[in-house]
């Protein structure tokens, strides 16, 4: 029996010696895994070093693997006392910074950490606020409005509430997670860029179109012009017509020569054509001389990059819809019938702008119901997305209406002879009249000093020559001078007289 006592605890202590010696190589082949590749330990900086971590272990208990990085990488790491240290983790890594690794063990076992000077500290998400603190402070933004950016920020912190009067943003979060919020809105608070656009809506009767084999699309691409402001081509020439016939250029960057000649730079304008006219100008103007357009709308809507525009020529057509009886309420509905244009600009990287165009137009057809008092409307719709250069034009065309109008054509003073003035001389009919919606849209970039859009030379040498000519008034002025008599400033239709 003692014998086998004795045998009994010959095993036992065997086993205990190859469960120290297995934990022992395996403490030698972790020590000897953790590389670090870049730098010595104990010379890191910052969390933003070179170090490079390689670790490989099996079911390890959470504190050895933080003890290893904290002795390789050379930073200090503190955890919570309320870290469960019986926790154990999977960790392959190869050549990962120091930062990275610690985020990935401890995220693992449901833990997070906080980087404070050179150390880590490592507790509960809920326990390390309290720990490391929590910071209030204002954002005030520029050009943004807050409760835009409080939504794109919510990925980033959940504790971001809008002052929308002041336009801020007031945030409570760690100090890391405020220096984060602050470099994104500085990336986002910036001058939007301005476009103006400058639209046209015709409508024109169809059968001139049809007979003149109108084609808006092509009219529009095809210009020979002579441009206000034109550039010279070259020094000394006479030429009153462009270099050559363009297509689908923008007029006001064609060049031309000056009449005169020659070249002055003194003069207050230069003297370049004063006149742009392309073939979309000339058709419309044909038009319009023999009645066969009218402009509805010639506007300029100034809008920010993505912001949509819209013009309405509406008339609002009320209608009882339903009465409670006598003495009873009576609803009255409204219908808008016209023209509506939605457009939605956006300017691309690389100059262009990608336009959406809605237009609707709507008619009164019929009117329906017991009372013949309800409209029934008719309408048209399109939508469009183009991509031009800055000042092309865009036309749009094809939106048909058929309209029919009762008229009465009565004869002066005849027409009210009782019984046979309204038979004799009184006749009534109905005109129908076929149109043809037509939109020209001109977008243009707004240059200003925030957006750092480079300035076309036409806006260039317009501001150039506003400064010539209000330069001499100010300076005078500013140093008590009387400049009533002492430089006489000719206007720019005498100017060029004096030129030829």
């Amino acid at each position: 029996m003692n014998h086998q006592h004795r045998i009994l605890e010959k095993i036992m202590k065997e086993k205990r010696n190859m469960k120290f010696m297995n934990f022992m190589i395996y403490c030698v082949i972790m020590v000897i895994s953790i590389q670090p590749i870049y730098g010595q330990p104990g010379t890191t900086e910052s969390n933003e070093d070179n170090t490079l971590i390689t670790i490989h272990a099996e079911d390890a208990f959470l504190p050895s693997i933080l003890a290893i990085l904290a002795k390789e990488s050379g930073y200090n790491i503190v955890t919570d006392p309320n870290v469960n240290k019986q926790d154990k983790v999977s960790v392959h890594l190869d050549e990962v910074p120091i930062e990275q690794a610690i985020n990935l063990v401890v995220r693992a076992v449901g833990l997070s950490y906080e980087v404070v000077g050179n150390s880590f500290l490592i507790a509960d998400p809920k326990k390390l606020k309290e720990e490391v603190g929590v910071t209030s402070y204002v954002v005030t933004l520029k050009y943004a409005a807050a409760a835009d950016v409080k939504n794109l920020l919510q990925d980033i912190s959940e504790q971001v509430q809008v002052d929308i009067p002041g336009n801020k943003l007031l945030v409570n979060a760690s100090p890391k997670k405020i220096a984060e919020i602050i470099k994104v809105v500085e990336s986002i608070d910036v001058p939007a860029i301005q476009i103006m656009l400058e639209t046209r809506l015709i409508e024109v009767a169809a059968d001139v179109e049809e007979q003149l084999g109108l084609d808006w699309s092509k009219i529009s691409s095809y210009s020979t012009i002579l441009a206000e402001n034109g550039v010279p081509l070259q020094e000394g020439g006479g030429s009153v017509v462009p270099d050559d016939q363009t297509i689908g250029q923008k007029p006001a960057t064609m060049g031309f020569n000056r009449l005169s000649g020659k070249k002055d730079e003194t003069a207050i304008i230069p003297r370049y054509f004063s006149r742009q006219l392309t073939a979309f100008d000339l058709t419309l103007d044909l038009l319009l001389r023999n009645n066969k357009a009218e402009v509805l709308a010639d506007s300029r809507l100034t809008t920010i990059n993505g912001r949509e525009a819209n013009i309405k020529l509406v008339d609002i057509v009320p209608y009882i819809l339903s009465s409670g009886g006598v003495g009873g309420q009576v609803q009255v509905q409204k219908e808008e019938v016209g023209i509506k244009l939605n457009i939605l600009p956006t300017v691309n990287t690389d100059g262009y702008i990608t336009v959406k165009v809605e237009p609707e137009v709507s008619t009164i057809f019929e009117f329906i119901g017991p009372d013949a008092n309800i409209p029934r409307v008719k309408s048209r719709t399109s939508s469009t997305t183009i991509r031009v250069k800055d000042g092309q034009s865009i036309v749009i065309g094809g939106l048909l209406s058929n309209d029919k109008k009762q008229t009465t054509y009565k004869v002066p003073i005849l027409h009210k002879i009782p019984i046979i003035g309204s038979k004799l001389f009184t006749s009534r009919g109905v005109i129908e009249r076929k149109t043809d919606l037509v939109i020209q849209i001109t977008p243009k970039i707004i240059e200003d000093a925030y957006t750092g859009i480079v300035k076309s030379q036409e806006v260039a040498e317009y501001e150039n020559y506003v400064n010539r000519s209000v330069a001499p008034k100010n300076e005078a002025t500013s140093v008590g001078q009387d400049v009533s008599g002492d430089e006489e400033i000719d206007s720019p239709e005498i100017q060029q007289g004096k030129g030829e």
